[in-house]
Parts: C-alpha cells; sequence; structure tokens
C-alpha cells in the first residue's frame, strides 16, 4: 500500500468497532476506535487524521451532527457513514451533511478496505496548488503525527500546530479562512483575537523554517485568512 492512513472510526457496538479496526489495521492503517463522538477530543486529537468512518445512531452526538461539524473544520478529510437506514432520503442526508461514502450495515469489510485504497490515493495525490518557487518546494516537508521533517531536521509542533498545519496543506490552494482556522482551534468567532491568531501563525512559520524551508511558508491573505506556500506531505 502506499499511502499509511490515519483513521478514526467512531462506532458504539463494541464488537463491530473491532471487528473494523482490526480490518483497517491489518491493511497497514493507524487506527482508533471511539464509542462516542464525545471521546473524539480526548483520544484523537494528538495528530492529524486522514479519514473518520462513522456509525450514525451514536449514544449523545449523533453521526449527523458529527459529520457536519468534522466537514466545516476539516474540508478535504475522509468521512465514511456506516448505518442500517437504508432509504434514500436518509443517503441523501447523509451525502448533505458531509459523507464522501454511505454504506449500510452489514457492511462488507472487503468494500471498505477497498474505499480506503481510493482515499489512500488521493491523499497521496493531494498537494498545495499554489507552492512557492523556490528550491525548499522541490522537496516536501512531512508531518507524521507531532514531528515536522524537512532537509533542516525534525521539528517537534504541538496538537495546534499539528492541526493547523493539515488543514493548510489540504485546503483547496492550501488557503483557509480565518474562521476556518478558529474551528481547528475550537474558539468562537465573537471571541477570536486575531492578533493572538498571527502569533500562532508567526510561531508555526518559525518551525516551518527550522525543518527546512525558505522564504515565506505560510502567507497572509488580507481580509481572508492564510496561504500555505510550500508542500507537506502528511504521513
Amino acid at each position: 500500500m502506499a499511502t499509511r492512513l490515519n483513521i478514526v472510526v467512531v462506532e458504539d457496538h463494541h464488537d463491530l468497532r473491532e471487528l473494523t479496526c482490526a480490518a483497517l489495521s491489518h491493511r497497514g492503517h493507524q487506527v482508533v476506535g471511539l464509542s462516542c463522538a464525545e471521546e473524539l477530543q480526548d483520544e484523537a486529537g494528538g495528530g492529524p487524521v486522514d479519514v473518520f468512518v462513522i456509525d450514525l445512531n451514536l449514544p449523545g452526538e449523533d453521526g449527523i451532527s458529527l459529520a457536519k461539524r468534522l466537514r466545516r473544520v476539516y474540508p478535504l478529510v475522509g468521512i465514511v457513514m456506516l448505518t442500517a437506514r437504508s432509504q434514500n432520503k436518509d443517503k441523501v442526508l447523509g451525502y448533505e451533511s458531509g459523507a464522501d461514502l454511505y454504506m449500510t450495515k452489514p457492511v462488507n469489510i472487503d468494500e471498505l478496505c477497498a474505499a480506503m485504497q481510493s482515499f489512500a490515493r488521493r491523499r497521496q495525490a493531494t498537494v498545495p496548488s499554489a507552492l512557492s518557487h523556490d528550491d525548499s518546494s522541490n522537496t516536501p516537508l512531512r508531518l507524521n503525527k507531532l514531528l515536522l521533517s524537512g532537509p533542516a531536521g525534525d521539528v517537534r509542533l504541538s496538537a495546534a500546530e499539528a492541526d493547523m498545519l493539515t488543514a493548510l496543506a489540504r485546503a483547496p490552494g492550501g488557503r483557509l479562512e480565518t474562521w476556518q482556522l478558529a474551528q481547528i482551534l475550537d474558539i468562537e468567532m465573537e471571541n477570536l483575537n486575531k492578533a493572538s491568531l498571527e502569533v500562532r501563525i508567526v510561531r508555526l512559520r518559525k518551525k516551518l523554517q527550522d525543518a527546512g524551508t525558505a522564504g515565506v511558508a505560510i502567507e497572509s491573505i488580507r481580509n481572508v485568512g492564510y496561504q500555505i506556500c510550500v508542500a507537506v506531505q502528511i504521513i
């Protein structure tokens, strides 16, 4: 398999969750299993996620609400919905809520694993469309959870920095608006201090430079947000 994915499976049925996680792990992916949406921040917040596999009938926050929230924060993350709801109106709602794939139970594990291969190909092909023209853009940085590796060595990132960098690297054109970064950082817009956000971006720029980038790695876009100008490979 060319690309290993970081996958989070949110499923309250213990046996099904264990079976799904085991099958995906066997295919070489890094998998975390959770029983509810409320566990997501505590258990899966330590690094970037490529694909969320979500049961719709979850205790607490349901799968539809969770998918909508994830899609707002991570525009390009993969979302697979697993459910016993098979009516067309349910499928339409699922896709409108952010699902890339809607699978009805009982789920064929081989089909699910094949879908992960499709996400892996998509991730491998995803690079920012607007890169700087210096030599550093020809050697992509590599982000493995909280460790950023580049020509100048390895740099440790905070969880928030890794989330910001991952989202920027996967956003269309490498660009995110201020409100999107606020959601990634779990900050309400009315409480957002733009100077504080700029400080976070400055620190992230410095760490990108420490890893070996040249020039401005993240540009400020007036009245819009920020754009990344170097390639970052998420592994």
